[in-house]
């Protein structure tokens, strides 16, 4: 029996998984940022120039070990690939990041100053049901019973986790919907455009498209700033490092392959680890609402894991 699909199947499953705990610090770092004086435009700009930058100089000192001991480099964009078709390919992911990241990386910011973190993060998670019907609605793909099931457990976890009782304005709550609305479009759109492609190199082009905006955004308006402690510098750092380029390298790697449904609820251990952090870092309660929750979402991420992957499963028997 061929064990690929299994095999790119746990893989999948392990990168998600990072990926979802390493976003869980995206906003411990950046309430640290904001008590540093840091506005929310000059965070993100700081945060995708630094990941750029890093992820930029990765890809080059990589490709330059693999000419130097003549080592297969048919993953490094540009080496097997005529100019007319890394240019195309630049395109593509550099508008990916364009008009699919960067808006929504930035309304989520916005939607946190309206509403309370809490409930933003609860609209945020009605993202992979609409992940689910896009792809059902654009790509005829008919969740399985386990994926829906998961799906129904972790969205019941994050209501138990984030909800809290009280009126919040109009506006935020659509713009909390647009933000999630919009983070499915991107993942879907995304499965698309990065099939084949180096997870480190769309990343660094991204990353450079989100960079851009957010520079002229904070520079335009007058609120850019630069690090100038050994604090503020390292927290720039983290920020760009542990909860933007290790998240995302491991989010692009997850959807090529179990695809966008099944991350986007792998990606629903996020809260789990951002309530840990909270009351590590900030002293927040660990209500027993928040451990069933938590609790919820781990079971939904392991049933999927254990019994999920139908399609794949499939292609293993009939091999």
């Amino acid at each position: 029996m061929n064990r690929h699909w299994s095999g790119s199947s746990q893989l999948g499953f392990f990168v998600a998984l990072v990926s979802g705990i390493s976003f869980s610090t995206l906003g411990i770092f950046a309430e640290m940022l904001y008590a540093e004086g840091f506005s929310v435009a000059s965070a993100l700009a700081w945060r995708f120039v630094v990941a750029s930058l890093f992820l930029w100089a990765v890809v080059y000192v990589r490709m330059y070990f693999r000419k130097r001991f003549h080592l297969r480099a048919q993953d490094i964009q540009g080496t097997t690939e005529d100019h007319v078709a890394v240019r195309k390919r630049f395109f593509r992911v550099f508008l990916l990041g364009l008009i699919g990241f960067s808006p929504q990386a930035g309304l989520f910011f916005l939607t946190v100053k309206i509403l309370d973190p809490g409930i933003t993060s609860l609209l945020l998670y009605l993202y992979p049901s609409f992940v689910f019907l896009i792809g059902f609605l654009l790509k005829h793909q008919k969740p399985g019973r386990v994926q829906s099931f998961a799906l129904l457990l972790s969205l019941v976890g994050c209501i138990l986790t984030f909800w809290k009782a009280g009126s919040y304005p109009t506006v935020g709550l659509v713009l909390g919907v647009v933000v999630a609305i919009a983070y499915a479009v991107y993942l879907v759109a995304g499965e698309s455009v990065l099939q084949n492609v180096d997870s480190l190199w769309a990343t660094a082009v991204i990353m450079t498209a989100a960079a851009l905006v957010y520079l002229c955004i904070s520079i335009g308006g007058g609120t850019f700033i630069v690090p100038v402690s050994l604090k503020q510098i390292l927290l720039v750092v983290c920020i760009a490092l542990f909860a933007t380029v290790v998240p995302i390298v491991t989010l692009f790697m997850a959807m090529q392959r179990i695809g966008a449904r099944d991350t986007s609820i792998i990606s629903t251990v996020e809260p789990v680890f951002t309530n840990i952090l909270s009351m590590i870092f900030f002293g927040e309660l660990m209500t027993g609402r928040r451990i069933l929750g938590g609790s919820l979402i781990l079971a939904g991420v392991i049933i999927l894991n254990r019994w999920g992957y139908p399609s794949r499963r499939k292609a293993e028997v009939a091999s």
